[in-house]
């Protein structure tokens, strides 16, 4: 569309007059007298009007004149209408709310979008109407007071989030700006509104924030969450002088769950648990689930933090019952770590992980109870933590060894073997127990590297020995749990015999019976895949466990070990003379070989072989020996037979 520039029409119009009116007074000046005559000859008209002349000219140039400015109008009219329906079909387009008020209030302009979010069909039903006129009195309130700052003040609006409510009762998002209009002396004479939708936007954000603080699985608070409102809920109770308190829930056996049902399975489990627990608090306490199978309460506003053992004892009692989970009958109880503040840490990070110290606290007491922190469970973690990280490196600064404890046939006594023990001899400190660092290593998964090490180690040596002349010598190796679980055993076995080229049917390895009650057709998988290797599988510890008949005879083992809680109370005449006698014969129908662990005494060895147990191994024979004590002994032993 041209455009008609209104200063330039306005010079053009004003050197046209100037023409028409330099050419009218000279045509005038040349013709007038002529024609004035020849219409009106020598009439009185021009005798008694001198200045009729004049009138005529003056006449003709206005007919001229109204002619050229009405005709000059008009284009500036229809560029002008042009100008306007361009401006109002480009403001009707625009997808934000676009509407002008004048000073009282009066609504002068708006557009489509904004028709729409005031729910109204046509201009006509808003223009010259206030807010109180339009919307119901709740709102016009509230839109008249958000319009007086700027028409009153002048104060301009920029990008503000509102959460508004149309006619309709529809509520939405807009991003607001209010921009006051001015005369030409300066006065506020109306305003221009702007307002994007942006709904949408918010409902993403909130979204956003809702995953970035809750847990998508139960829809608790997740940890970040729960930082922020514990740290109020600390400051708090430390300006009013109460005490508050915080629960580390753990779910016992969860993981088995996970592997052998699945983690759908699982998922609702959590589910469940999540709801439990919220029904054992108060509205005034927060709950959040960290992760895996831990949640965590704080419980406020407590007078002492012996009340913390009312709320540990509801939680008990909900999840110490069987729940019904995707068809699953499942009893899964919970270990409970509380740590008070101010009692047991000043900020929120002590108490956290106090809490956590008292949870394996609880797990290490036997699960399915709660434990208060003390700072003798402290100084247990501080040593624990230090325990871990010598571990970590002692692979490293070649500070473990191996002790080797003979095996000897009860009949004939020839060495079978040797059962291979891990010692830890630590540069500075010295000698680690392995009952001080290897259930530690089990709970952090060090085992799995430590225990490849002792595989590998193991077969090199008995590989030694074999290569020393003294015959097929069997090396037992105790594998855990964590190795068992992680699934790849077989592969680690067949590197170590391969690497050391030891013969297969000279290793044999000891699974324990905790390991079957998680997972036990994993396990008989996983040990089948072993012993198709040539390996033998010895089950170590008997009767401390949960195995069954069914059990045992299922599980490819060739070996069963007696515990040495057995052998230690064995009497001339004591009823664990006839427990051991059960345990052999029933072995024996089995076809499985029998070894007696912990004999210390002659008599011990006598009332064994009395009862046809096939091999011992203990301190009446020989301590576990390192390598350089191995070949003398094996020596001694061919002397004395």
């Amino acid at each position: 569309m041209k455009k008609i520039n209104i200063k330039s029409l306005a010079v053009l119009l004003s050197l046209a007059i100037s023409l028409i009116y330099a050419v009218v007074a000279t045509l005038w000046l040349l013709f007038s007298d002529a024609l004035l005559w020849k219409n009106f000859g020598n009439s009185d008209l021009i005798r008694r009007f001198p200045a009729f002349k004049d009138v005529c000219f003056i006449g003709l140039t206005v007919v001229l004149l109204y002619l050229l400015i009405r005709n000059a109008m008009r284009v500036i009219a229809r560029n002008e209408s042009k100008q306007y329906s361009f401006l109002r079909t480009l403001v009707n387009n625009l997808p934000d709310s676009v509407y002008v008020k004048d000073a009282e209030g009066r609504k002068i302009l708006t557009n489509r979008a904004d028709l729409d979010f005031m729910g109204v069909a046509s201009e006509s039903d808003v223009i010259g109407k206030t807010d109180a006129q339009i919307y119901p009195r709740h709102l016009a309130e509230q839109y008249i007071k958000d319009d007086h700052n700027v028409l009153s003040k002048g104060a301009a609006v920029i990008s503000r989030e509102e959460y508004v409510e149309n006619s309709s009762g529809s509520k939405r998002w807009l991003l607001t700006s209010k921009i006051p209009l001015r005369d030409e002396e300066g006065n506020v004479s109306g305003l221009v509104g702007i307002g994007r939708d942006i709904t949408e936007r918010k409902i993403l954000e909130n979204k956003l924030l809702t995953m970035a603080h809750y847990d998508t699985l139960t829809a608790l608070p997740n940890r970040t969450l729960f930082l922020e409102k514990a740290n109020l809920g600390i400051a708090h109770a430390r300006r009013s002088g109460m005490q508050c308190a915080v629960l580390f829930v753990d779910l016992d056996h969860f993981k088995s769950v996970n592997d052998t049902l699945g983690h759908s399975v699982g998922d609702e489990l959590l589910k469940d648990t999540a709801l439990k627990l919220a029904g054992c608090i108060r509205e005034t306490d927060l709950m959040a689930r960290l992760g895996g199978d831990e949640f965590i309460v704080l419980l406020t506003d407590l007078a002492n933090g012996e009340e913390a053992r009312y709320t540990a004892d509801r939680i008990r009692e909900q999840l110490n019952v069987p729940r019904v989970v995707s068809g699953n009958s499942l009893f899964i109880t919970a270990s409970i770590g509380i740590a008070v503040f101010p009692h047991d840490g000043e900020t929120l990070e002590d108490i956290l992980k106090n809490a956590d110290t008292a949870m394996y606290a609880a797990k290490g007491s036997g699960r399915n109870q709660f434990c208060f922190f003390d700072h003798v469970m402290n100084r247990q973690a501080v040593s624990r933590m230090q325990v871990e990280h010598g571990l970590r490196e002692a692979i490293d600064k070649d500070e473990f060894l191996i002790f080797y404890q003979p095996i000897v046939s009860m009949k004939d006594g020839k060495v079978r073997g040797f059962e291979a023990l891990l010692r830890w001899f630590k540069v500075e400190g010295g000698l680690v127990f392995p009952d001080e660092f290897i259930p530690i290593a089990e709970e952090t998964g060090l085992i799995i590297p430590i225990g490849e090490w002792v595989l590998e180690h193991a077969c090199r040596f008995n590989k030694k020995i074999l290569e020393a002349g003294y015959g097929d010598m069997i090396i037992s190796v105790n594998i855990s749990v964590a190795q068992l679980r992680r699934g790849d055993i077989v592969e680690s076995i067949k590197r170590a015999l391969e690497v050391s080229g030891l013969p297969s049917r000279c290793l044999e390895v000891e699974i324990t019976e905790s390991l079957l009650i998680d997972s036990f057709e994993t396990a008989v998988k996983i040990l089948n895949d072993i012993r198709a290797l040539g390996v033998q599988v010895s089950l170590d510890d008997f009767g401390t466990g949960y195995s069954s008949l069914v059990h045992l005879q299922r599980l490819p083992i060739a070996n069963l070990k007696i515990d040495r809680l057995f052998i230690k109370e064995i009497a001339k005449e004591s009823e664990e003379n006839a427990m051991i006698h059960a345990i052999i014969e029933l072995a024996h129908k089995l076809n499985l070989s029998v070894v007696a662990e912990g004999v210390e005494s002659d008599l011990q060895r006598q009332t064994l072989f009395s009862n046809n147990c096939d091999y011992y191994q203990g301190f009446f024979l020989s301590r576990p020996m390192p390598e350089d004590e191995v070949f003398p002994f094996l020596d001694s032993m061919r002397r004395a037979a």
